[in-house]
């Protein structure tokens, strides 16, 4: 289906849209394949869902000999979209940025939606898992589409993720340095991006003004440590590798670049795993959840009767 000749909101008209809702889809046996081949790795990777478009494409180079340059994964992200839209594939499969909501309708349809309510909010009840440990710890990543993916291994932890392809404003590093500087035990921040001269410059840049403003705070600035890409993960993974772009000239030059979703999903989350395994107190997480279960039980067993 698609829009021409329909009302629309801007009141223009146009003589051809890209197709709209659910719609079927006849691709190519070529295509067929390569959405046969998206299937596979959604299947293989399915405790990781959902994947972004370019994880899925690094999958396809390496498994599939899928071409590895941009026209390739334009067409893929093509394929992704009319294969969903198709219900080939699983809408939620695959992250795209989606909208963000702020306000709407509250309120209950009446006492039980409110105790019921009540006791869902008890029996999510935990304590906050950094509670007790010497350094607090969290987690920047350029490309914010990997970080569902990356804080379903965090949250075991008690430790944040944040999106910091954004950290070239300058509010979004004052709220860091705020938030840094505003805790009473010291901070680790880990990084995830892409190693090439502007991944890594924004880092750098971020790393260095969050330090100041924490500093002008009058508290200890926080230890920043590069978590993934590293030159020695791209030998150690075989990843795969591009010149660097002509138009990113921060730095000094790279004679080969590799994006950050280059690693696979067991990959990403065993570094991740790792690098906090490092730092947190184990024994000390051990000892806030053994307490959280034992409040939750009773608060559960207190809204009962209440109810």
């Amino acid at each position: 289906m698609n829009t021409a000749g329909r009302d629309t909101v801007s009141g223009r008209t146009y003589h051809r849209t890209r197709v709209r809702g659910f719609a079927s889809w006849s691709p190519r046996p070529k295509t067929v394949r390569v959405i046969e081949q998206v299937q596979a790795v959604l299947d293989e990777y399915r405790d990781h869902l959902p994947m972004t478009a370019r994880q899925v494409f690094y999958r396809l180079v390496g498994r599939y000999s899928y071409p590895k340059d941009e026209s390739a994964y334009n067409r893929l992200q093509e394929y992704l979209n009319r294969a969903r839209r198709a219900r080939m594939i699983p809408m939620t499969a695959i992250r795209d940025d989606r909208a963000v909501m702020m306000g709407g309708p509250a309120g209950y349809e009446g006492p039980d939606q409110f105790w019921e309510a009540v006791k869902a909010d008890a029996d999510a009840y935990r304590r906050p898992l950094d509670e007790g440990q010497p350094r607090a710890v969290e987690v920047w990543v350029e490309a914010t589409g990997m970080m569902p993916m990356i804080a379903n291994v965090t949250a075991d932890f008690g430790v944040p993720v944040y999106g910091s392809g954004g950290f070239e404003s300058v509010a979004a590093k004052h709220d860091a340095a705020q938030r840094i500087a505003g805790r009473a035990a010291p901070t680790t921040v880990f990084s995830i991006g892409d190693l090439d001269p502007s991944g890594l410059s924004i880092v750098d840049a971020a790393a260095d003004d969050v330090a100041v403003f924490v500093g002008q705070l009058d508290a200890e600035p926080p230890t920043v440590i590069r978590l993934a890409i590293t030159g020695e993960q791209v030998a150690r993974y075989q990843l795969p590798t591009a010149p660097q772009k002509g138009t990113d000239r921060r730095g000094a030059h790279m004679p080969e670049t590799v994006q950050a979703e280059a690693l696979s999903p067991d990959q990403l989350t065993a570094l991740v795993r790792a690098g906090l395994e490092g730092v947190v107190d184990l024994g000390a997480l051990d000892d806030v959840r053994r307490r959280s279960e034992r409040e939750r039980r009773a608060l559960l067993a207190k809204v009962d009767r209440l109810r």
